[in-house]
């Protein structure tokens, strides 16, 4: 059983397995942030909670805004020096964090650690889209993923001290270890082997990726299925909450489930994307089962607790096998669809279907599940099917490699 977990985490390739320990110090840190960010500069600092999911929000639109810039500069300069350098300012960007005091501060530096972010975001992925071709390619994107979940779950874990302590310092401490990751996972990226620039001196900056408007509407179709990650944030908890007689700590219970079989499963179902043709597929299946995930979401209301429970336990098994194999899908849609030359501003493109589907979408999921209710899960399964069945008629003309 342990031989097996560790096969899921632990990948056989020597240079996966440095990437992704350095992922999970940075990603360790980051859930150890995450949970006790809000809250402090909410609540500690003062500056209130709608102030501070403003800053986020517009830290976001910067990140989006650089997303292309930031892929080129991957392509034309080598990942793993762009990597250790955001690592490095990352790092004491959060640190100078820890003495804030004002909103604009606040804000500024937020600004410029998702503006750092993006560049060593790009750069990671451009250099996975180098350590193979195809399968091999998404397999390095599964252990990286499986690696995360389990890093922010045990950084989450941690910051659960602060949390229960609740005084000033506490919350400063877990800052101050983040900030600290980010300059030991700058270190262990030193040990990764050094990649080439995919692009030469003379080939300056442009935006004819924007041309590409088969990669582009690929691009807005996954935006759209991602939507599914704030379901899983921000639907379920909400419903949990207003909407079923299911018990507030069930909500941990069902996050944990998801958790655990990313970290669990993440690397064996990505061995099933042989190729592109295969991965459209997939993608068409994922949506698919997150819409009848959505369903049996709206079966937990007006049932008793135990009911409730267990529906909503179920919708998340459903929705946790459309999530593994929809990932799976999109990496290999995302590195195979683009320019092999350009994988970083290619990269960055998709990014940006994330990045619009996490700033619009908390609000229509708020409109749709609470405002509306059961009828909003029902709209909300004909979107993935509706997403799914065009993704497949858009790259209907791709044949199996």
């Amino acid at each position: 059983m342990l031989k097996s977990v560790v096969g899921n985490i632990v990948s056989p390739d020597p240079t996966v397995r440095k990437l992704t320990f350095a992922n999970f110090i940075n990603t360790f840190g980051n859930g150890m942030f995450h949970t006790v960010g809000i809250i402090y500069f909410s609540f500690i600092v003062g500056l209130g909670a709608q102030k501070v999911a403003l800053a986020f929000t517009i830290g976001a639109a910067v990140s989006l805004a650089v997303s292309v810039p930031a892929g080129h500069i991957a392509d034309r300069y080598s990942p793993k020096t762009i990597g250790i350098l955001s690592f490095i300012l990352q790092g004491l960007i959060l640190g100078a964090q820890v003495f804030t005091k004002t909103w604009h501060v606040f804000t500024i530096l937020l600004c410029l650690e998702y503006f750092v972010e993006r560049f060593g975001q790009n750069a990671r992925m451009s250099y996975i889209a180098q350590v193979g071709e195809g399968q091999k390619r998404v397999e390095a994107r599964a252990y990286m993923r499986a690696v995360t979940n389990l890093g922010i779950g045990s950084g989450t874990l941690i910051a659960g001290i602060a949390l229960a302590i609740n005084t000033p310092n506490a919350y400063k401490t877990m800052i101050v270890l983040d900030a600290l990751s980010f300059l030991l996972a700058a270190l262990a990226y030193t040990r990764v082997p050094k990649v080439a620039p995919t692009l030469e001196k003379h080939e300056k900056f442009d935006w004819s990726v924007l041309k590409d408007h088969r990669y582009i509407l690929a691009t807005a179709l996954n935006g759209g299925f991602t939507l599914h990650f704030l379901i899983q944030n921000i639907a379920i908890p909400v419903w949990v909450v207003k909407e079923t007689n299911a018990p507030r700590w069930w909500i941990s219970a069902i996050m944990l489930l998801n958790t655990m079989a990313i970290v669990l499963f993440q690397v064996r179902t990505s061995k099933r994307s042989k190729n592109l043709q295969t991965a459209i597929k997939q993608f068409q299946q994922a949506s698919l089962y997150v819409a009848i995930a959505c369903l049996i979401y709206a079966a937990s209301h007006g049932v008793n607790a135990i009911f409730a429970s267990a529906i909503l336990l179920a919708g998340m098994a459903i929705h946790i096998a459309g999530e593994l194999i929809g990932s799976n899908a999109s990496w290999m849609i995302a590195m195979d669809l683009a320019d092999q030359r350009r994988q970083g501003v290619y990269q960055g493109i998709w990014s940006m279907g994330f990045g619009l589907s996490d700033m619009v979408g908390p609000s229509i999921l708020v409109a749709l599940v609470i405002g509306i209710g059961q009828l909003g899960w029902l709209i909300l399964a004909a979107w993935f099917v509706l997403i799914g069945q065009l993704m497949r008629w858009h790259l209907r003309k791709i044949k199996s490699v």
